[in-house]
């Protein structure tokens, strides 16, 4: 660990914290998009094939993009630590006046 990490102060470490969340969520969406946009398009494919050959070949690659966006969607509690993040940053700091969660 370098001599910088262990003396920024907590704020930046936070920041960069949620950079990194923020980027990872960014990847799962676009990759989910593209997901998305590959099965419609499959869809269409299908319906429009006359060949029984080709319309097998286009129902498996549906159900691969069916399957990866099941899993990707269960994958994205990356989104919970997201919000935990957000929440962490906005909530106010404790006074140093208050004692044992009291009120000030």
């Amino acid at each position: 660990m370098r001599m910088s990490q262990l003396t920024a102060p907590p704020q930046t470490s936070d920041t960069a914290h949620l950079e990194k969340l923020c980027t990872s969520i960014r990847g799962k969406l676009q990759f989910m998009d593209y997901l998305v946009r590959a099965a419609v398009a499959d869809v269409d494919r299908f319906q429009e094939e006359p060949d029984a050959g080709t319309r097998i070949f286009i129902r498996q690659l549906i159900e691969m993009h069916a399957s990866n966006l099941a899993l990707e969607s269960r994958n994205m509690s990356v989104i919970a630590d997201l919000c935990s993040s957000l929440e962490d940053f906005v909530r106010p700091a404790p006074s140093p006046y208050q004692k044992n969660g009291d009120a000030a």
